[in-house]
């Protein structure tokens, strides 16, 4: 669940994703799968970018760190619309960019899933700032870097089912595969380097992408290295606490971002009146069009965003295990299962956003179950956006250990 930090710090975010150079993926190597999901709907060269206009770009930044790293390589951004799958598994399509360094075999394949955006066209391949992190990356490591914009967002139909772990992860698949595709229309050779990353919203969809590879796509990738960070891992949980608590939160939109999404992608009430107070039954689904942005939603509710929902919602939700929203949550959970790639967890303790529990009960959860290469980097007390530069330095150290 990212917050308007990822943008507020996008030139932050920028400078960690080319220090990120070293970060590689294993690739989905192998031959080219048959199935529908992954075909390209259509595909555009959206730009391409010499080093020196990319070494001009950094310079306008103002970012002095960012001046010490060297650009290696040109990059060519390809915006793609691609077959998909929506959470209850019917085709549609969505999109994304990629971006791909000037050289005849990249040195791997990285997917970054983005944080929280509520605007459809705030992503990748509409050149939202976090493209960039595409754009310096590629151009430093020379590897290709697929950044999926989700489902229903960007060129995606309908509400965008956000922190909804299954499609964000088949959307990064099927994102992979359709890159996969525009790379053997180029003679792009691919080895077999798969890492993946994000933050926030985009810590919970590597971690569910992660997830998804190992029980159902073994056959077809392997994750070299992830980097879930800063992600809301324990969704029916410590996460949950605004649900049922009377408390204030830093970003209450994403309290009926939330809902709306788990509604629509369970059928679990017909109408908003069902779950939602009045007025904010009527006065909050309109600004959910992708037009709006999370400031403008804010305005529109309570600081407690649990105000917004009916007194008998939030009872049963408290004292009901199987209440319909909290078995969504449960869903979406992501720590109660072993990953087999190596795992670099990186959280702040003092996350009002994103609680830090979310990362200990998924660190915890993994060594109780045996696994060993797996570590928890709790870098300083911060808030949500205090840990965006030490985690993705992390990031850098650790995954420059596999290129």
């Amino acid at each position: 669940m990212h917050t308007k930090t990822i943008l507020k710090f996008a030139y932050i975010i920028t400078l960690c994703a080319f220090l990120f150079s070293a970060c590689q993926q294993e690739d989905p190597g192998g031959a080219l799968t048959a199935d529908p999901r992954g075909q390209i709907v259509s595909q555009e060269l959206s730009g391409t970018y010499s080093i020196a206009q990319i070494d001009s770009i950094v310079n306008s930044l103002g970012q002095p760190e960012l001046l010490l790293l060297e650009r290696n390589y040109g990059v060519s951004i390809y915006n793609i619309i691609y077959e998909t799958v929506d959470p209850k598994g019917e085709p549609t399509v969505a999109s994304g960019a990629l971006v791909i360094p000037d050289m005849e075999a990249p040195n791997a394949w990285v997917s970054y899933q983005h944080g929280t955006v509520i605007k459809k066209d705030d992503v990748p391949s509409k050149g939202s700032q976090e493209l960039l992190i595409g754009i310096v990356y590629s151009a430093n490591s020379g590897v290709v870097t697929s950044l999926p914009d989700y489902l229903g967002l960007g060129d995606g139909p309908g509400l965008h089912p956000y922190v909804h772990g299954k499609s964000q992860a088949t959307a990064a698949i099927d994102m992979i595969r359709a890159g996969k595709r525009v790379c053997e229309s180029l003679d792009v050779q691919l080895n077999d380097k798969l890492m993946i990353f994000g933050y926030s919203q985009g810590g919970h969809a590597t971690m569910a992408l992660n997830k998804e590879i190992e029980e159902n796509y073994s056959d077809e990738f392997t994750v070299t290295a992830s980097a879930p960070m800063a992600g809301p891992y324990d969704m029916s949980g410590y996460q949950a606490a605004p649900f049922t608590d009377e408390i204030a939160y830093v970003a209450p939109y994403y309290f009926p971002y939330l809902l709306f999404s788990y509604n629509a992608a369970y059928d679990l009430y017909p109408n908003y009146a069902d779950f939602l107070k009045s007025p904010y039954d009527e006065t909050l689904p309109p600004l959910f069009d992708g037009m709006h942005g999370g400031g403008q939603i804010n305005d529109a509710m309570p600081n407690i965003p649990s105000k917004i929902i009916k007194d008998d919602i939030i009872e049963g939700f408290k004292y009901n295990y199987n209440h319909p929203f909290r078995v969504a949550l449960r869903e979406n959970d992501l720590w109660d299962w072993k990953p087999e790639a190596p795992m670099h967890i990186c959280h702040c303790t003092g996350d009002t956003q994103v609680f830090y529990e979310n990362a200990l009960v998924a660190y915890n959860s993994f060594k109780d179950k045996g696994k060993e290469d797996v570590e928890l980097y709790t870098p300083n007390n911060g808030d949500h956006g205090d840990c965006v530069i030490p985690c993705f330095l992390d990031a850098l150290q650790w995954f420059s250990t596999f290129y």
